[in-house]
């Protein structure tokens, strides 16, 4: 009979298992392990709620450049049509109302100091997502914060040009395939339709793995000296995008499923407000799974090291960081 079994222990258990699996399986239960000791859960609601607090400030900044380049009713004509990828028949309306709200908002309507409170909420916002990552790369504090002011604001700006650009060459896209397919080979119109529908597939996914890629390799301050290379972190980084946007479309599955089978139940006690709840779990899975997959990159870049890591389960003031057995 195992040691584990007759003094029971999750991790026992669990590290009996990885003696005798495959390195794939002994990752995935490191990973695990750091996912669970770094409070993987608790964080992944900490940032559902960042979201939602973020996010019309960071329309707002959208917007602004938006407008200027006269596509400001981009997020709202085109939100539904992302939405619709989901499948999830929620009532949309209000989501859009807000969405409209923040699109006419132009910066200088604003003022100096609405200005400031909404880069400053912009900065913060990224700066708590930034330390929910970090702690896992044994990096208790996020970048000093006139880094984070140099790091973000070009992005913020480059990802404005890129929306206001992208805005500009949808439209383009979609006369230019009506003169095309409709006007020019007479096509039916349902023909447009679906070339539509496969452009804005292709763009969602390829966005959302970019940004997913971007979290997992470039989001995290890592501290020095690093025991892994630039090449390890791209590819392992590029892996576990793939496997996290996998899982996602495995859990917006399942929330489907949850919604067909509760979703008239729920209504009785939230009336037409039942689709919130599902909106929250959508975002807190999803963060979930992406804490889930920095803890995987992180495993993957200090391996062999990390299978070695004691884990203080019970608390010190070490709290377990650096602790392999090689140091103990």
């Amino acid at each position: 009979m195992p040691n584990w079994f007759k003094n029971f222990s999750w991790e026992r258990m669990f590290d009996y298992i990885a003696e005798r699996s495959v390195t794939p399986v002994k990752v995935a239960i490191i990973a695990g392990k750091s996912f669970l000791y770094f409070h993987g859960l608790t964080r992944a609601a900490a940032l559902t709620y960042t979201t939602f607090l973020a996010v019309v400030p960071l329309l707002i900044l959208l917007t602004s450049i938006t407008l200027a380049v006269g596509f400001g009713n981009f997020f709202s004509d085109y939100l539904p049509h992302l939405l619709s990828f989901l499948d999830l028949d929620w009532p949309v309306d209000p989501i859009i109302t807000i969405v409209q709200n923040a699109e006419h908002v132009p910066i200088g309507k604003l003022g100096f100091i609405g200005a400031m409170g909404l880069f400053i909420t912009f900065i913060l916002a990224f700066g708590s997502l930034e330390s929910n990552f970090n702690v896992v790369w044994e990096n208790k504090v996020s970048r000093p914060l006139h880094k984070q002011i140099r790091i973000y604001t070009p992005l913020l700006l480059i990802f404005a040009g890129i929306i206001g650009l992208y805005a500009g060459f949808v439209n383009y896209l979609q006369n230019a395939l009506s003169v095309i397919v409709v006007d020019g080979l007479h096509f039916d119109p349902s023909v447009l339709k679906r070339l539509i529908n496969a452009f804005w597939y292709l763009t969602f996914h390829g966005a959302f793995l970019l940004v997913i890629f971007l979290t997992l390799y470039a989001l995290p301050a890592r501290p020095d000296p690093k025991n892994y290379t630039k090449k390890k972190l791209l590819v392992s980084s590029i892996g576990i995008t793939v496997l996290a946007w996998i899982c996602i479309i495995i859990y917006v599955k399942i929330l489907m499923l949850i919604q067909t089978m509760l979703v008239t139940r729920m209504s009785i006690f939230y009336g037409s407000l039942a689709f919130i709840p599902l909106i929250l779990f959508l975002v807190f899975g999803i963060w979930t799974i992406v804490l889930c997959g920095n803890s995987v990159v992180w495993t993957i870049c200090t391996w062999p090291e990390s299978k070695d890591r004691i884990w203080n389960w019970e608390g010190s003031p070490a709290e377990g960081l650096n602790m392999t057995k090689d140091r103990m």
